[in-house]
């Protein structure tokens, strides 16, 4: 008996020994964070459920090679757009995202009103502000892109899983809200482009028309080209005049000198001689003449000509852009609905309670060596 009592007071005092070795910097780095982390992940954690969705935001150009999902789309005649899908999640971790969610979900209060105290937003009332609540939202929003598929993938984490897909679902409504704006605003701008086009055809239309009838009016031209081929028709029509009157005079005048028709043959060949000078200078005279105003007049011609030619392709530019801006340019399409998840994924406790532990002794030998390097060198 005295043996058995003896063994026993000599293991207690071998325990006891063995917890005086244990340093204070065991305690602090090891055990204590260790038991804590043991008891808040088992009895006091709060389950987190993550509703997750799944979209892609698409756009009837471009078409471009592509695997799985975009070969999928790009058999139906469209191709993702990842610029736009960039635009999107920025849009959804935005301030301004935040405040509209606000407008139709009361959000903050799905955070600060459930939850352990370590895990609720605002739990010991030293951060209640916007900024602080903004920033503690997008740590339990995540927004991920595959590049090679092209989708997209929202992740939100809460304390329940209906309001988690609430959230989830109102921030797909108002993505999708921001890609019709985008539409909205890029038809409104094309069409306005298109039609500022025609109207500057038109005014320069109506511009050339006007200097080419005032120059008409003025030199009292219709048809410069028209006018021109009279001229020379009656030009030619006087010189074959001219020619058989000269021809008739010269056999009056080998035969009958003394004809009285010879007389008035000669006034007739002055005044045939006369009407050729005349529409010659007017045709081809350095003064005012139709050769001396053709390049004008056609430069006005040519210049309306152009107008006109402009301003029936820009109002087929028109047609066409309003067929093409009727079609809406991007879609955003939803693969996966938001989810309401019956299985918190999250807190991963074991996983903690062990890291916590490892991370202690890591600590703790790290400390260690800087306390004996800090002896060492102290001696």
């Amino acid at each position: 008996m005295e043996t058995i009592t003896a063994n026993s007071i000599e293991n207690k005092n071998k325990k006891t020994s063995l917890w005086r070795k244990l340093n204070p910097l065991f305690w602090i780095c090891v055990i204590i964070p260790s038991v804590f982390s043991l008891i808040y992940y088992a009895l006091f954690a709060s389950d987190i459920y993550i509703s997750e969705s799944s979209f892609v935001v698409r756009s009837p150009h471009n078409q471009t090679s592509l695997s799985g999902v975009g070969a999928l789309l790009q058999n139906t005649g469209f191709t993702r757009s990842q610029d736009d899908t960039y635009t999107v999640q920025e849009y959804m971790r935005s301030r301004t995202a935040l405040e509209q969610l606000q407008q139709v979900l009361p959000v903050r209060s799905f955070y600060e009103e459930k939850g352990d105290l370590l895990s609720r937003f605002n739990a010991f009332g030293f951060g209640d502000s916007d900024e602080a609540f903004y920033q503690y939202f997008r740590e339990h929003l995540n927004i991920n892109l595959d590049s090679v598929s092209g989708i997209t993938t929202l992740r939100v984490r809460t304390f329940s899983s209906d309001e988690g897909q609430q959230i989830n679902q109102n921030l797909l409504t108002q993505a999708e809200a921001l890609i019709n704006r985008l539409n909205e605003r890029a038809r409104k701008d094309t069409i306005t482009f298109a039609e500022q086009a025609v109207k500057e055809a038109q005014d320069n239309v109506t511009t050339t028309a006007d200097l080419l009838t005032n120059y008409r009016v003025k030199h009292q031209i219709f048809d410069l080209p028209a006018q021109s081929s009279v001229q020379l028709t009656l030009i030619s029509s006087l010189k074959n005049e001219l020619i058989r009157v000269e021809t008739q005079l010269a056999q009056l005048q080998s035969i009958t000198p003394d004809n009285p028709q010879v007389q008035a043959l000669k006034m007739r060949q002055r005044s045939l001689k006369a009407e050729i000078d005349q529409q010659s200078k007017s045709l081809s005279g350095s003064g005012i003449s139709i050769a001396t105003q053709s390049a004008e007049y056609q430069r006005l011609v040519l210049e309306n000509e152009l107008a006109q030619k402009q301003l029936t392709a820009a109002m087929a530019s028109l047609q066409n852009t309003r067929g093409e801006a009727d079609r809406q340019q991007l879609y955003l399409e939803v693969i996966n609905q938001p989810s309401k998840p019956d299985l918190a994924f999250e807190p991963h406790r074991i996983y903690n309670i062990i890291a916590t532990f490892i991370i202690g002794l890591i600590l703790y030998g790290v400390f260690s060596l800087l306390l004996a390097s800090m002896r060492e060198h102290k001696n």
